[in-house]
């Protein structure tokens, strides 16, 4: 009988979350940046701890999860030496196991923030000439979950969040000669770490 890809993820799916007793304790990671993937230089904001937070958003509301405490889990493990952002290794993901006491953790990469832009004339109340720039900021976050017992990646998602943006007197990020507000950044970021998180949770528990 031939069996699709999409079938062998559902079974496979079925399989892992009849693995939790639920609901699971997890802890979740700052991520990580790849840098030089992105036109922008973020200097005002940590975009790997901003995800980290929004994951850990998306996870509360959700009746399948129970995370850890976000400053609990960057205290911990500070205090081991262990300031883990990112791709992390198995052993790494055990020691974390081991100073939290979960068995499952979250963590990943913001794999691109890019911007679309144009720019309009606009005209004011004197007929003056002046640029308006628009835009569409694009966030890519990349999540996985692991067992730290078995160093097994369990399942990972890919989500993807925009938001629009315009000129204004408040600029805070640049990419390239382009410039937008802060929170542009941060809703697609927001939207994308949702994204990735429904992702998960579906592929797990097939909702």
């Amino acid at each position: 009988m031939f069996c699709s890809p999409t079938l062998i993820m559902m079974m496979c799916s079925t399989v892992e979350a009849a693995l939790f007793e639920e609901p699971i304790t997890v802890a979740v990671m700052d991520f990580g940046f790849h840098e030089g993937t992105s036109e922008s230089t973020f200097d005002t904001i940590d975009i790997g701890k901003s995800a980290g937070e929004y994951v850990t958003m998306r996870l509360i509301k959700n009746e399948h999860f129970t995370v850890v405490d976000k400053d609990l889990v960057a205290e911990q493990l500070s205090e081991a030496n262990l300031n883990i952002t990112g791709l992390i290794d198995p052993k790494t993901a055990r020691q974390i196991g081991e100073i939290l006491g979960v068995r499952y953790i979250i963590y990943g990469n913001v794999s691109d923030v890019t911007l679309d832009s144009k720019s309009e004339t606009e005209y004011s109340e004197n007929g003056i000439p002046r640029e308006n720039n628009t835009g569409t900021v694009r966030a890519y976050l990349i999540l996985r979950i692991m067992d730290v017992e078995s160093g097994r990646i369990l399942m990972a998602s890919k989500g993807t969040g925009f938001a629009e943006t315009s000129s204004g007197w408040a600029f805070f990020i640049e990419f390239g000669t382009f410039k937008v507000p802060q929170t542009s950044v941060h809703n697609a970021l927001q939207k994308a770490a949702f994204n990735a998180v429904d992702l998960l949770v579906q592929r797990l528990y097939g909702k």
